[in-house]
C-alpha cells in the first residue's frame, strides 16, 4: 500500500510539472532526471535482489512508463529527443521478466538510437543477446518454451548484429541443442526423428565451432551423425 502511495505521489507531482511548467519539454525533462536520481538513489538501498525487483516492478515501473509513452508519442511526431528515462524502463522491464514488452522497448531504442542507461557498459545488442540468453537457458533446462522471444533476438544476431564471435556462435549452438531437447529439457539427438530437424541443428552447431574454435560441439554433432545413419539404416530396410 505504502508503495502505490509513493507511485501515484510521484506520478502526480511529474504530472503538474508538465501542466505548470513554460510548456516546453527540455525543462520538464530535466527536473524528471532530478526525480529519476532520486528514485535511483533509493533504489541501491534495497539490499536483496528481490526487493529490487518488487519495487521496480511495483513502484518505479507505474510511475515512469506514462512518462516514456509520451516520449514515444513525441517522437512518432516528430520531435526526435533522447530520454535516459526510456532505457531505465526499458531494463527495468527485462528485470522483472516481462520480456515482451522489454524487447519491444528495446529494439525501438536500437531503431530510434536512443542512449543507454549509464548502469548499463553494453550497447543495447550486447544487453538483450547477454539477457535473453540467460533467460532462454533457464526455460530450456526446466523444458519450458523458449519462444518467441529467443527466436526474436536469434533472428538479430545472426543477420544483423555485430557481436563478437563468441556470442554469435554460442546462439548458433543454444539453436541447435534446442532442437534436440526432449520434453523435459535432456539434450537428446537419439530421441529425434525428424531428419530434417538433425540436419538443421547441426548445421547451427557447425556454425557455431566456424565461429568460435571452443565451442565444444563436436560430440553433439557425432551423435547426431549415428542417429542420421541409424535413420537412413533403418529406411534402406
Amino acid at each position: 500500500m505504502l508503495q502505490f502511495k509513493e507511485s501515484n505521489r510521484a506520478k502526480k507531482q511529474l504530472e503538474k510539472v508538465s501542466v505548470t511548467g513554460s510548456g516546453q519539454y527540455a525543462p520538464s525533462l530535466h527536473l524528471q532526471l532530478i526525480e529519476l536520481e532520486d528514485d535511483l538513489k533509493r533504489l541501491k538501498g534495497f539490499a536483496r535482489r528481490v526487493d529490487k525487483i518488487t519495487h521496480k516492478r511495483d513502484v518505479l515501473l507505474p510511475k515512469w512508463l506514462p512518462i516514456v509513452e509520451q516520449h514515444l508519442a513525441n517522437i512518432k511526431e516528430g520531435k526526435p529527443n533522447d530520454n535516459p528515462i526510456f532505457a531505465y524502463c526499458t531494463v527495468w522491464l527485462f528485470d522483472i521478466n516481462d520480456l515482451g514488452r522489454g524487447l519491444e522497448f528495446a529494439f525501438t531504442a536500437i531503431e530510434l538510437n536512443q542512449p543507454m542507461a549509464n548502469s548499463i557498459r553494453r550497447k543495447w545488442p550486447g544487453f538483450i543477446a547477454d539477457t535473453v540468453f540467460d533467460w532462454a537457458q533457464t526455460q530450456a533446462e526446466k523444458g519450458s518454451s523458449i519462444e518467441p522471444y529467443f527466436g526474436q533476438v536469434f533472428s538479430n544476431v545472426a543477420n544483423h548484429w555485430k557481436l563478437p564471435e563468441q556470442v554469435t556462435a554460442k546462439y548458433y549452438k543454444f539453436a541447435g541443442l534446442a532442437l534436440l531437447r526432449s520434453k523435459n529439457g535432456d539434450i537428446s539427438p537419439s530421441t529425434v526423428g525428424d531428419v530434417q530437424r538433425l540436419q538443421q541443428a547441426d548445421g547451427y552447431l557447425a556454425k557455431a565451432a566456424e565461429l568460435h574454435k571452443h565451442a565444444q560441439v563436436k560430440t553433439v554433432r557425432n551423435k547426431i551423425a549415428m542417429r542420421l545413419r541409424a535413420i537412413a539404416e533403418l529406411n534402406a530396410q
